[in-house]
């Protein structure tokens, strides 16, 4: 059973990051959650190893780290009245590509972090190479744009071709939209290219939602001319908390039903997304 219980929250103390931090606290609360807090920063030298002595003769870094160090311990500190265990790490010259492999060598179930709008992932929270950790990591990340919407999420849209080979993705889908106490939306979108009958459709979705512990999804069919339009269109008109969609790690967010669309939705849409990795 696919559940959280550690969640990373990617800062680089900007508003987005204030964002995602305050949908953690939304999670925290709702999971009961332990929360990391992660900042990399950039030294002329390696700080772990230097003698303390030598410090001194660094005295902009050493202040910028007292600073980070600080604004680490500041964004948990209205995380424990609400019984959520924080922590915070700070990491030095590590470069962006070698994230992925911090988050997968540890047992986080989730990852929050912040990404612009339109400028898609050449402004994630953690600067321009950021779109890595989202290409590369293997655990769910939710990137968000703005504050939550409400006090607790209600409704998750899972947004799919609803193949066999995507069982376990629905799967753990399922587990987490539980944990949280959120209802499900099924969204297929048919497109010209791959274009099913309705019956198909709704027998192929009436199967996938039988799989809910919760049995309380609802099915939905949207026709469009391809896939980023229909999620696009059915999000506009929904009012769902949260937008769920796979990718692969084959190439640079190849989605599960057609190249790019992942990239292009989150790029155009507010609504938090949880990018989930097959």
């Amino acid at each position: 059973m696919a559940t959280i219980k550690k969640i990373l929250v990617l800062t680089d103390f900007s508003q987005l990051s204030e964002f995602a931090t305050q949908h953690a606290l939304q999670i925290a609360k709702q999971t009961h959650a332990a929360v990391t807090f992660l900042h990399i920063i950039s030294t002329p030298v390696d700080w772990v190893k230097i003698p303390i002595e030598n410090e001194k003769l660094f005295p902009q870094t050493k202040a910028a780290i007292g600073l980070a160090k600080s604004k680490l311990s500041a964004l948990g500190m209205q995380f424990p009245k609400h019984g959520i265990q924080t922590t915070e790490t700070l990491l030095f010259n590590v470069g962006i590509e070698n994230i992925p492999s911090f988050i997968n060598g540890r047992d986080y179930d989730l990852v929050i972090m912040g990404s612009h709008g339109a400028n898609g992932f050449k402004e994630v929270a953690l600067g321009s190479n950021a779109q890595k950790v989202v290409r590369q990591t293997k655990v769910p990340t939710l990137i968000v744009k703005t504050a939550p919407k409400a006090a607790a999420y209600k409704r998750m849209v899972i947004a799919s071709n609803f193949e066999a080979n995507q069982q376990s993705f629905h799967s753990d889908l399922f587990d987490i939209s539980e944990q949280l106490n959120m209802e499900i939306d099924l969204l297929y979108v048919n497109t010209p290219y791959k274009f099913k009958e309705s019956e198909q459709i709704q027998d192929m979705l009436n199967n996938f939602c039988e799989h809910s512990a919760q049995r309380n999804c609802s099915i939905h069919l949207v026709n469009a001319l391809n896939e980023e339009r229909g999620v696009a269109f059915y999000m506009k008109q929904s009012n769902a908390d949260m937008l769920a969609i796979a990718t692969t790690g084959k190439s640079s967010l190849t989605q599960l039903f057609s190249p790019s669309v992942t990239e292009a939705v989150i790029n155009h849409l507010d609504i938090p997304t949880l990018v989930f990795h097959l």
